[in-house]
């Protein structure tokens, strides 16, 4: 089932018609007290991710935040790190639920779309076991404008979503042409550690992920 979300300028909630917006740069977001979940994965803003929910303090929060969907609530996803206080670094990425529905064994999937950072404080588990935390929105870096042609990290990006299908279905307009976008979508992929990962979270990290990039991606032959 497909969830379209109202563009709204005071939040900065993005255009959902399962396709992907631009990042939504607001200079001011009112903080939120959110659900936080952590995962193994690393996601940026315009990132999707399929995840599929199992566990009641889970599936609670699913349910909460569609109720709230006309409101652009969401949820965290938190790199899972047993060496903070409560599994979580200070960080996170707000996402909002775009579709769902149940696989074959009856478990409920949820595709979910990265709107922007967070930065987590005040956290506080819950009765039934949900974590929640205080958000403040956090900046990335910048949106670029898309380039006529593509370049090539926008082709090898490219060839990889036409070789993993499980990938291009997530993205009914992959932007290709914009090297930001495509530069995001490559760290969420590659089989670096989530610490490695963490260096390209800074709002200046961009020059730095393009440069590692251009040496990953294109000094190699074939991405497996």
């Amino acid at each position: 089932m497909k969830i379209t979300h109202e563009t709204s300028p005071a939040t900065g909630a993005q255009q959902a018609d399962h396709t992907e917006s631009r990042q939504q740069q607001p200079t001011r977001l009112a903080e939120q007290t959110l659900a936080v979940f952590p995962l193994p994965l690393f996601v940026l803003p315009g990132g999707v991710q399929r995840l599929r929910i199992f566990e009641q303090r889970y599936l609670a929060m699913v349910s909460e935040s569609l109720v709230a969907e006309s409101t652009g609530r969401g949820f965290v996803i938190a790199r899972y790190d047993k060496a903070f206080d409560f599994n979580v670094p200070d960080w996170g990425t707000k996402v909002q639920i775009i579709d769902f529905h149940h696989g074959e064994d009856g478990l409920l999937v949820i595709d979910v779309r990265a709107s922007h950072l967070v930065s987590l404080d005040c956290f506080d588990v819950r009765g039934d076991g949900l974590l929640m935390a205080r958000c403040h929105y956090r900046d990335h870096w910048p949106t670029l404008a898309a380039s006529a042609k593509r370049g090539e990290l926008g082709l090898a990006l490219s060839a990889l979503f036409a070789k993993h299908p499980q990938l291009a279905v997530l993205y009914l307009q992959p932007e290709f042409n914009r090297l930001d976008w495509v530069c995001a979508r490559f760290l969420e992929i590659l089989p670096l550690s989530l610490n490695e990962k963490e260096k390209f979270i800074l709002p200046g990290s961009f020059p730095q992920a393009k440069s590692f990039l251009d040496t990953f991606i294109l000094g190699q032959d074939k991405i497996n």
